[in-house]
């Protein structure tokens, strides 16, 4: 082989290798972002879990007040 050949060959090849790790970076910096989005979705559901068993506790409360009238309207109306 020539000396320019080898050259060629090595620029080449050394362009190939940042490529190569380049592409890896760019890919390692998509995962760690999808995680991040992920850990953010995660969160937000878990904040929704929360607020749902707070409204069932006071859409029962609700429910309760709302029989408790009913029945004493029911009362009143048999006196």
């Amino acid at each position: 082989m020539s000396m320019i050949t080898q050259l060629s060959n090595l620029i080449t090849n050394s362009g190939s290798a940042y490529t190569k790790l380049s592409g890896a970076a760019s890919g390692a910096n998509f995962m760690a972002g999808a995680q991040e989005i992920q850990a953010t979705m995660q969160k937000n559901q878990l904040d929704k879990m929360a607020l749902d068993a707070e409204n069932q506790r006071i859409n029962g409360i609700a429910d309760s007040a709302a029989q408790a009238g009913s029945a004493a309207a029911q009362v009143k109306i048999q006196y």
